[in-house]
């Protein structure tokens, strides 16, 4: 998929608006954003084996395609891009906040 002129407006649009919120480096900002055909990369392995060596865990991430891209600012010069399923975004979201929130 594709996205449209308008979608690619709105997200140029949030994105600023998230990157300058941002700026401070005490405020997290997630975009939920478009879309570009991308596959959900949200990792749902939870067998025993994995969770005690996630050194070593390498997933294909979900297989269904991601119905958005959550696109994380949080005052450093890198963006971070998660793309997720509809069935992920709020797992997602929860976690980038606890890891990058929780760490100021």
């Amino acid at each position: 998929m594709t996205r449209t002129a308008q979608q690619t407006f709105w997200s140029d649009q949030a994105l600023a608006t998230a990157r300058d919120v941002a700026s401070d480096g005490r405020t997290l900002a997630i975009v939920n954003d478009f879309p570009n055909g991308e596959q959900c990369s949200w990792c749902d392995c939870s067998n025993e084996a994995v969770l005690g060596d996630l050194a070593g865990h390498q997933c294909a991430g979900c297989p269904s395609p991601a119905g958005s891209v959550l696109r994380i600012h949080d005052g450093t010069p890198v963006r971070r891009d998660i793309p997720v399923c509809a069935g992920h975004r709020d797992d997602a979201v929860v976690f980038m906040y606890r890891v990058l929130g929780g760490a100021r």
